[in-house]
């Protein structure tokens, strides 16, 4: 596994946990979370967008492919929450600082998955 892959894959366990002491070790001092509802631009607005939003609604990850590049990474999953209706394809775009900590992210929200939102569907 790669710095860049590895903090995908560490990102995802953070949020599917809700596991804010993992989650913020993921960043630098300094990070900027940027996301649909707003960007975060230090680590207690970032805590507070974990704590108040993603874990508070039951957030959930699914994996579906990591790329990289020098220093970035994209995660590409399907996302569901307590909040929105089906799963949600999602990719996270991810720049590291040189000891591997997030410095920049960006949240990218897709479409819903076909089928997701039905009542009855095996999610």
């Amino acid at each position: 596994m790669t710095r860049t892959t590895g903090i995908a894959q560490r990102y995802v366990e953070a949020m599917n946990t809700g596991d804010i002491d993992a989650m913020l070790s993921l960043f630098a001092p300094g990070a900027v979370l940027r996301h649909p509802t707003g960007v975060y631009a230090d680590s207690d607005a970032i805590r507070s967008f974990f704590v108040e939003m993603a874990f508070a609604y039951a957030a959930r990850l699914h994996g579906i492919e990591a790329l990289e590049h020098g220093d970035m990474a994209w995660l590409e999953v399907e996302a569901e929450s307590d909040v929105t209706p089906g799963r949600q394809r999602v990719v996270d775009v991810f720049r590291l600082d040189e000891q591997g900590r997030i410095i920049d992210l960006g949240v990218y929200s897709g479409n819903i998955v076909p089928g997701s939102d039905e009542e009855g569907i095996d999610r």
